[in-house]
């Protein structure tokens, strides 16, 4: 992995739990830090309401702890193959849109501009991506793959999918299916134009 990692890559990468490897959490100052901090308080809130409502604060919560421990895994894996994971997941995208921009690739990976412009300089450093220069744009660069970094995004994939598989290890299915259209549903809910947030009743 590379020496030098920007605060904001690094940051961006563990989410603000602390990295030295004692476990211990700390707040992040950014943006993601941030959402896992108030999903937190959210969740501590929801696990004091009536008994009437357990069911949905169970279902959050599992919600929550299934995406923080795939995001986790993820994390674990990508140091083992000496990448970080905003790296991998810039590798994802420039491999679905060869010569994506990069405002296109931080908006898509909602990483800020700044910190994406690092991922790739490492990313172009390490021979895994090349940039040229938008021809009707000095100030915009486009990003592509080099063998290098299709080698890598290879190896995410499956990695990937194998935690995947690992993570649905004795799920039917049928069970899959379940899971994959309630959370649909859920997603839709939450983004679509007429979604409001309701006070929850005690």
């Amino acid at each position: 992995m590379d020496a030098e990692i920007s605060q904001g890559e690094e940051n961006c990468q563990s989410g603000g739990r602390n990295t030295d490897g004692t476990g211990s959490s700390l707040v992040s100052t950014t943006h993601e830090g941030a959402v896992d901090l108030l999903s937190a308080l959210i969740i501590s809130a929801l696990m004091n309401h009536s008994p009437s409502t357990r069911p949905q604060v169970s279902l959050a919560y599992l919600i929550h702890e299934v995406a923080r421990l795939m995001k986790r895994r993820f994390e674990d894996e990508a140091r083992v193959h000496g990448i970080t994971l905003p790296q991998w997941r810039a590798l994802a995208q420039i491999a679905k849109s060869d010569g994506i921009s990069q405002a296109a690739l931080a908006a898509l990976t909602d990483t800020d501009p700044m910190t994406m412009s690092g991922i790739l300089d490492r990313l172009e450093k390490r021979g895994m991506i090349e940039r040229t220069v938008d021809p009707s744009d000095s100030r915009a660069k486009f990003a592509r793959l080099t063998e290098a970094g299709r080698e890598h995004y290879s190896t995410a994939k499956s990695v990937g999918l194998a935690m995947y598989e690992t993570a649905l290890e004795g799920v039917t299915p049928a069970e899959r299916q379940v899971v994959e259209t309630a959370l649909s549903k859920i997603r839709e809910n939450l983004s679509g134009p007429a979604a409001d947030l309701k006070e929850l009743q005690p």
